[in-house]
């Protein structure tokens, strides 16, 4: 098929500046990946000791100092406004509430010392150097960034995996010498003995999680922000997506603080702002095993000292490397496409009154979307991904493997990823010691015996003693299904960042097989009406999974054509000129639907225990969770081969949230504002019996039906043992 550029560009804002990044062709995948440098490596290291004169983020002929700038702030004309405000609105005198207002920004405000950001420096580097194979920066991409700044504030969105994610861009700003930015923290760290205070000299700003019932805080965290932005001069770094991925997907980008950042802009005081998208990966993440049991259920222990030092026996395992890459800086001017007269008329209105608009609530809503999938395209690939990948689509068919037929499968996801755009660092030449040390460094997932890769068994009794099934979040699991699902959910863990490459191409093949299907019962077809069904099939998934997965960029058009061309090259899927579909099945089928299975497993069963649900009967959200993680655990359990579309994946509290959030959305579900308790949907089109025919239909195309008995074999092989 031709590509159509004009295809990319869609609607809405940001088509100018989207274009721009696009014309620019990505260089080789091999040439890309050289431009990492490990910046901790013997004799790169960064000196903690060395004069540090940064490059500003943006350039003023004066500049204030953390302490002059909460001072900007109380003294502001806008700030005096807020005050008068809520003095009338609750009667208290303006002097109390400036004196509430001065606390409130000490509380925010950040500080800044050098001695202890130099002596962070030097504990990162010595803890870095012991337990990671090295920090590996694109220095091409930060010059890129480097060379644009001074002239407009700078946001820093880094994607949030680890809370490793905001210490690691502190310390590349350091090394590049760039100023380092103010962070946005939340009060859990606030609170910890001694750390709160550390973290707020190197330059975090603390903002409560929650202050919607708050209303002075909210306006005076927001003129803060404003200040921060429009008056100081060190840039600003926090995460869109609002909290860490423990799943290690792209979550549902959160726009308040990116619409409180932008507010300068809107207001015409800034001519610009500048994003800069940024990309970390992990081969294994700090957090992983804490992230695995609070998706199955295990409380999120509480920030403390006391944790922090308890955490640091991680300094005896190995954790691989760490990559970080910036985006394409995107100017905000450019992707709104607005001029400066309109923004100029809402300058100097107080903060209470300062309200965006829903054409620019929408265009905020278009730059987090364009954020997020900037990030995702850069997160690089590691060998444990593609090998994640590889060998649970080998579990699918019952198939143990063994180095050489893992190095031709990783090898064979090199190719497929790198046609699709993405950077992987899995070297051809050296692929099998990759393989080794990637086993080696996740040996609590997995292991070799007798040459061949397995689960390493976890011990049934050992994780009854470990936690109380009675303090799990939804359903009390048992010892046997936690002992089966904790390493099925770790392995997941690092197939799911592929998820961003392969989602979109696996809705293509399912469509194509759908559509094989459809023409066997019309025999009259052609070529457009068959791309148009497969178009409306990719669309229908999108619409699905749209907050599965977030790839949502306005490109739809121009990436189906990637997509196809891409089955079409691996001989996965043949259109006749006729408008006939053959598909074939062969490893990259395997490994593309093995990707997509998971997830399809967690919408049908979920779908099915609502459908069990009586339509006049409320429940909480804790409930459904419960009915679901019951109804999975029952299944899990059968005997081998009678348990059809389950996975353990099906267990994860987060991601059964977000399927539920998604049919809440979709009005599958209906959720009361005010008690938060919700009902089976029972309006127009939104028949579950529907939608679950349509789940099980796609899983029924599946070229593996029974997953329990092909994933799930040897983990209970093992816990039987035990």
């Amino acid at each position: 098929m031709g590509r159509n550029p004009a295809a990319v560009k869609g609607g809405g804002g940001g088509g100018e500046s989207r274009d721009r990044q696009e014309k620019q062709a990505p260089p080789a995948a091999a040439d890309y990946m050289r431009n990492f440098e490990n910046i901790i490596a013997p004799g790169k290291e960064a000196s903690m000791t060395r004069e540090f004169n940064p490059q500003v983020a943006y350039e003023f002929e004066r500049y204030l100092n953390p302490q002059k700038l909460k001072q900007h702030v109380l003294k502001s004309e806008k700030l005096r406004s807020i005050v008068e405000h809520y003095a009338k609105e609750s009667g208290q005198s303006v002097k109390q509430l400036e004196q509430q207002a001065k606390a409130i920004i000490e509380e925010i405000g950040l500080e800044r010392n050098m001695a202890i950001i130099r002596w962070c420096g030097i504990a990162i580097t010595a803890i870095g150097k012991r337990i990671c194979d090295g920090f590996y920066v694109n220095s091409a991409s930060m010059a890129n960034v480097r060379k644009d700044m001074g002239k407009c504030p700078v946001l820093y969105l880094p994607s949030h995996r680890s809370y490793m994610d905001f210490i690691l861009m502190s310390y590349i700003c350091y090394y590049y010498d760039i100023e380092i930015p103010g962070i946005a923290a939340g009060m859990d760290f606030h609170s910890m003995f001694g750390m709160g205070t550390m973290l707020r000299k190197t330059g975090a700003f603390f903002m409560r999680r929650s202050f919607s019932n708050d209303e002075l805080y909210w306006d005076i965290f927001r003129e803060y922000m404003y200040a921060l932005v429009a008056s100081y001069h060190i840039g600003v770094e926090f995460f869109i997506e609002g909290t860490r991925s423990r799943n290690f997907k792209a979550l549902v980008p959160k726009i308040g603080l990116l619409s409180m950042a932008l507010l300068p802009y809107f207001t015409g005081e800034v001519p610009d702002v500048m994003v800069v998208p940024v990309s970390v990966a992990y081969e294994r993440v700090l957090e992983e095993q804490l992230f695995v049991y609070e998706l199955l259920g295990v409380p999120k222990p509480k920030e403390s000292t006391k944790g922090f030092f308890k955490a640091l026996k991680i300094i005896d395992e190995r954790f691989g490397k760490m990559f970080l890459d910036f985006g394409e800086p995107i100017s905000v001017r450019e992707f709104f496409g607005h001029d400066s007269g309109h923004r100029m008329q809402r300058a100097g209105v107080a903060g209470h009154l300062q309200k965006l608009n829903r054409q620019e609530v929408e265009l905020v809503k278009q730059l987090a979307n364009e954020i997020i999938y900037q990030q995702q395209r850069r997160i690089v690939i590691t060998t444990f991904n593609l090998l994640s990948l590889y060998y649970a689509s080998q579990l699918y068919a019952q198939k143990s493997v063994n180095i050489d037929e893992l190095s031709r499968g990783v090898l064979l996801l090199k190719r497929i990823f790198e046609q699709l755009g993405a950077h992987v660092s899995a070297a051809p030449k050296s692929i099998k010691a990759d393989i080794i040390d990637a086993v080696e460094i996740h040996s609590n997932i997995l292991h070799f015996v007798s040459a061949r890769l397995q689960f390493t068994p976890m011990a049934a009794k050992q994780l009854a003693n470990q936690f109380d099934g009675k303090r799990l979040k939804a359903h009390a699991l048992c010892p046997q299904t936690m002992a089966v699902a904790v390493p099925m959910l770790a392995l997941q863990l690092y197939i799911n960042p592929c998820m961003f490459w392969l989602a979109r191409p696996a809705y293509l093949l399912l469509a194509a097989l759908k559509e094989k299907q459809n023409q066997k019962n019309h025999s009259h077809t052609s070529y457009e009406s068959t791309l148009s069904a497969l178009h409306a099939h990719v669309t229908n998934m999108d619409a699905l999974f749209q907050h599965e997965f977030i790839i949502e960029s306005n490109r739809e058009a121009a990436e189906f054509e990637t997509h196809l061309q891409l089955l079409l090259d691996e001989k996965v899927v043949e259109v006749e000129k006729d408008g006939k579909v053959n598909v074939h099945d062969n490893e990259c089928s395997h490994v593309i639907l093995a990707a997509l299975a998971p997830f399809l497993c967690l919408y049908y069963q979920l779908v099915v225990t609502l459908r069990k649900i009586p339509a006049d009967l409320e429940f909480s959200g804790k409930d459904l969770l419960i009915r679901v993680q019951q109804h999975v655990e029952q299944l899990l359990q059968l005997p081998d081969g009678s348990a059809l579309h389950v996975h353990p994946y099906c267990l994860a509290l987060d991601n059964l949230n977000i399927a539920i959030y998604a049919l809440i959305q979709r009005g599958f579900i209906l959720k009361c504002k005010d008690s938060g308790q919700m009902k089976v949907g029972a309006g127009p089109g939104k028949c579950l019996l529907e939608l679950e025919r349509q789940l099980l239909e796609y899983c029924q195309l599946m070229p593996f039906a029974q997953y329990s008995t092909a994933a799930n074999q040897q983990a209970q092989f093992h816990i039987a043992k035990l």
